[in-house]
């Protein structure tokens, strides 16, 4: 009965971890679509002249 219950519990905590990645993925995801959004050409200028001054 103890083995049941403590592999019960070890599989919650790993479904919780893996609930948890999968938030923090798509967070990350809508933060990084809003910022492209907003400072998308921005950001691709500014990653050109990073890489044109690490050519030169």
């Amino acid at each position: 009965m103890e083995d049941k219950i403590a592999q019960a519990e070890a599989q919650a905590v790993a479904e919780v971890r893996s609930r948890s990645a999968d938030i923090a993925v798509e967070a990350a995801r809508v933060l990084l679509q809003q910022q492209m959004a907003e400072k998308g050409d921005a950001l691709v200028e500014r990653a050109i002249s990073d890489v044109a001054a690490r050519l030169n």
